[in-house]
């Protein structure tokens, strides 16, 4: 597979539909995929480290246009104007939301937080912008792929 343009060597295995395996040396990551079609979501998660997410877009079989992002859906590397939506990777409970409309967010800058499996997950913003739209509030409920804050 290549990320932001460079080989990488990992072995890829199904787990069940939309959860996926990735080995590479000694050792395992999880990913989670959310989306159809061309455009994919992927979250990777390994032990004792955050969540990294990979916007990618399938072009012709076994190719992909990938971009990395911390958190939260990114936009494509190179496409920094493009609309982000940070979506809820897992279903559970909004802790806290952390900006409001029009407010401005750094790279890294935690929007929500997500409790599940009495774990809190920080969703963190993949590039520096405006909060365009917020869709959940503190105590809520949401589900895996569930939109939250929309990032321009």
């Amino acid at each position: 597979m290549r990320v932001d343009g460079v080989a990488v060597d990992v072995e890829i295995v199904e787990a069940e539909p939309g959860l996926w395996v990735l080995r590479q040396g000694g050792e395992q990551s999880i990913a989670a995929v959310d989306g159809t079609g061309a455009k994919l979501t992927v979250e990777i998660r390994r032990p004792g480290a955050d969540p990294v997410v990979i916007a990618a877009e399938i072009g012709d079989a076994g190719r992909a246009n990938v971009g990395v992002g911390t958190g939260a859906a990114g936009p494509a590397r190179g496409d920094a104007t493009a609309p982000v939506t940070i979506r809820s990777p897992i279903p559970g409970r909004v802790v806290k939301v952390l900006v409001k409309v029009d407010d401005r967010v750094t790279a890294g800058q935690t929007t929500v937080v997500l409790e599940a499996m009495k774990m809190e997950n920080e969703l963190r913003a993949p590039r520096a912008g405006r909060v365009a739209s917020v869709s959940c509030t503190e105590g809520a409920t949401v589900e895996a792929g569930q939109d939250l804050v929309v990032l321009v």
